[in-house]
Order: structure tokens, then C-alpha cells, then sequence
């Protein structure tokens, strides 16, 4: 399942929850320190690494 990150706008806390696709479409993120349903969403950069059978990418 894929982590979420937010900001509250209240607060400025920043935290993550682990929500399913349906779950993060459907349910009302609160913030964990305020309950604040008023947060802004991290967009953080990742990367993915991949291994290869060949040893090549």
C-alpha cells in the first residue's frame, strides 16, 4: 500500500499514513496532532531500483 505524506495547515505538523488507492480516495485525513482536516499533500521525490537477470539495464 502505498504512503501518503501531509502537512497540516493548522499546525504545520508533518506526518504519513499508509492507505490503500480506495482509502485514500474515499476517507477524511485528520491531523494526528490537531485533528485538523485541513492539510496539504508532500509531493517527495523517490526513485525505484530494479534488478535485472542479465546484470544490464
Amino acid at each position: 500500500m502505498p504512503l501518503y505524506e501531509y502537512v497540516c495547515r493548522k499546525c504545520g505538523k508533518k506526518f504519513a499514513e499508509v492507505l490503500s488507492v480506495d482509502e485514500h480516495e474515499s476517507k477524511k485525513v485528520e491531523g494526528p496532532a490537531c485533528g485538523n482536516r485541513d492539510l496539504d499533500k508532500v509531493i517527495e521525490p523517490f526513485y525505484a531500483r530494479i534488478s535485472s537477470k542479465t546484470g544490464r539495464l
